[in-house]
């Protein structure tokens, strides 16, 4: 039976490959590996994988730092299913998968990434704000987190809760918001993405008391930019233990987060489009005719 394997880095997404029976598969860092894997404690070739009579077998190639089995040293192992291989630091899930579980895995993720680029078109203020609904709701859907939130305002201090699912969202205080109040503000503050595979390993948040209370797994927060600045953050996140967000599920992320930005820039021009016709309306110049984003959120 083919195989799955998923490769759990502490920074960045995790990386999921296919076995198939009647091969050989070579692990490590150099280029002539089948599976490269670019960390500092797996060796050029740390072991291989391969198929025979009828089960999957590991061996390791005399690397430097080793190679586990469900935490247990080895240097040969028949691979039963859901087995943690220890490459090095770095932890591997080992799934045996039939043919046609890997055709419907393949077939999911590929309707998942085209609806995560299906964009919207854009009209009035109310249809904006549905819109941003239903891509936050995609967002969480499509990469199997559980909540999220988008957040708008000028200043960090001044965030508000624009639209969420899965968060309470009356008397916003960032200090008492029920996610990462660390990953959005380095994501606010840096205008860069946080991305968490696992939370507990994250080199900015794995220190934070706050994490291990709230229960956070993994996490990802995207900053949202108008006119060249920050005015807001989408973010994301889930609880459940062991919950992995994968490379695919960070193209999503990155893909319905520009569609998200463009939706939140789409209602800050709307808004003063709306203002100036106000004006218009009322014959007297109004000087709060740009965007207000507080009024965004209500």
């Amino acid at each position: 039976m083919p195989a799955r394997i998923t490769v759990c880095y502490t920074d960045q997404p995790a990386m999921e490959s296919y076995l198939y029976e009647q091969s050989g598969y070579l692990i490590g860092r150099a280029k002539e590996c089948q599976l490269i894997l670019e960390h500092p404690t797996v060796s050029r070739q740390h072991a291989r994988v391969s198929h025979s009579n009828d089960a999957w077998q590991l061996n390791d190639q005399r690397s430097l730092n080793g190679t586990k089995v469900n935490g247990a040293v080895v240097t040969h192992s028949t691979l039963a299913d859901d087995a943690i291989i220890s490459i090095g630091d770095l932890d591997c899930l080992f799934e045996a998968k039939s043919m046609s579980q890997i055709a419907a895995i393949n077939e999911h993720n590929t309707w998942r990434l085209t609806q995560s680029k299906l964009a919207s078109p854009s009209s009035n203020t109310d249809y904006l704000k549905e819109s941003l609904i239903a891509q936050l709701h995609n967002l969480i859907t499509l990469t199997g987190t559980q909540r999220g939130v988008l957040l708008l305002g000028e200043q960090l201090d001044s965030l508000q809760v624009c639209i969420a699912q899965g968060f309470k969202t009356g008397d916003f205080k960032l200090k008492r918001f029920e996610g990462s109040v660390g990953a959005i503000s380095r994501c606010f503050e840096k205008a860069e993405p946080v991305v968490a595979m696992d939370v507990s390993v994250h080199d900015l948040l794995k220190h934070r008391d706050s994490i291990q209370l709230k229960k956070i797994s993994s996490l990802a927060c995207i900053p949202l930019l108008f006119d060249g600045r920050v005015v807001g953050v989408v973010y994301t996140d889930s609880q459940l233990a062991g919950k992995v967000l994968t490379d695919l599920d960070i193209e999503i992320f990155h893909s319905m987060g520009l569609q998200i930005e463009a939706a939140v820039q789409a209602l800050l021009l709307q808004q003063s489009i709306d203002n100036l016709q106000k004006v218009v309306t009322d014959k007297h110049v109004n000087e709060n005719t740009g965007y207000t984003l507080f009024n965004l959120c209500h």
